[in-house]
């Protein structure tokens, strides 16, 4: 019983210098670098020791190169672009992206708001930040709303493959029956209109912003928002 007592009394003691002195538990956390980024806290990255980060938040630094891999269905990396810790934001580009060529590559993007964290960044209250889909249409497209990118694509399934911008100014009747969704993706624009498929693709290599600090609601097995064009059909 006394043995006990003096556990009890033991970890009491721990808990407290713990709470008292926060930054010795953060003693071998000293600021990473790859590449051109400085990778601090709440970011980690895969070689430094772990209880560096928050929540899983663990980069990867290959060639000079920061990445966020992600497991949404597939396996899908991120290049980081950049990291602004006084804005709590990080700028992420599609790392299968060719940067030679305009050619969208089709995996299923329609979970790219779910993260495998508990907590996740979030896309939604970057200004700016709007949904880039895919569509491939039955018919030609004459509305502004609709940039021909039929050079952007191999798919086989339609000659009439557009991009089309959806954000809080689109409305659903803007979006045409006749065509399907092939692909989605984050992107930082606001407007498509006069923007060519090479404008936008250019776009796509900047990449797009996400507040990491700005805490997703849960929403069942995964943190998900609601931004995919088919939940608001």
């Amino acid at each position: 019983m006394l043995v006990r007592a003096k556990v009890v009394v033991l970890f009491g003691l721990m808990a407290l210098a713990l709470s008292l002195f926060p930054d010795a538990c953060m003693a071998d956390c000293v600021p990473s670098s790859c590449g051109n980024l400085t990778i601090d806290y709440p970011f980690r990255l895969h070689s430094n020791p772990k209880g560096c980060d928050w929540l899983g938040y663990e980069l990867v630094c290959e060639n000079n190169r920061t990445t966020l891999p992600l497991k949404l269905g597939a396996h899908q990396n991120f290049l980081v672009e950049e990291i602004s810790y006084d804005n709590g934001t990080l700028r992420l580009v599609d790392a299968s992206l060719d940067r030679n060529k305009c050619s969208i590559p089709y995996y299923p993007l329609l979970k790219f708001q779910c993260w495998p964290y508990k907590n996740g960044p979030s896309f939604r209250n970057i200004t700016g930040n709007s949904i880039m889909y895919v569509l491939s249409c039955n018919m030609p497209m004459s509305s502004p709303l609709h940039v021909d990118a039929s050079n952007c694509t191999n798919s086989p399934s339609s000659p009439h493959t557009y991009f089309f911008l959806f954000n809080n100014q689109t409305k659903l009747s803007d979006f045409n029956e006749s065509c399907r969704i092939e692909a989605q993706f984050p992107v930082m624009l606001s407007n498509i209109s006069g923007l060519s498929a090479s404008d936008i693709y250019f776009q796509l290599l900047m990449g797009f912003e996400l507040n990491y600090w700005d805490w997703i609601d849960y929403n069942g097995p995964e943190f998900c928002t609601s931004l995919s064009l088919l939940d608001k059909m």
